[in-house]
């Protein structure tokens, strides 16, 4: 049965009711690198939860602001200027 000390993240800080899937949404940043594992967990008849292995590590890096974002950064930034 694994602890929640073996769960390496602030999310799971004590044991909640999960629901069946969890949609997690995070804000990445530009040029930064990640590593992703899941685990599963499933509620049963009595009420423990039945907890998966980590699932394999997903490695990537994700590439650099668009040109869009860039503008808007800059629009932002000399608005703020302007106050200043």
């Amino acid at each position: 049965h694994p602890s929640l000390q073996d769960v390496p993240t602030k999310l799971v800080a004590k044991a909640v009711p999960l629901p069946m899937t969890v949609r997690g949404h995070w804000f990445l940043s530009p040029r930064t690198e990640y590593s992703v594992a899941v685990q599963t967990a499933v509620k049963q008849s009595d009420g423990e939860y039945l907890v998966s292995g980590w699932s394999e590590t997903v490695e990537f890096c994700t590439g650099d602001y668009a040109k869009e974002h860039l503008a808007q950064l800059q629009e932002k930034a000399e608005l703020i200027a302007g106050r200043m």
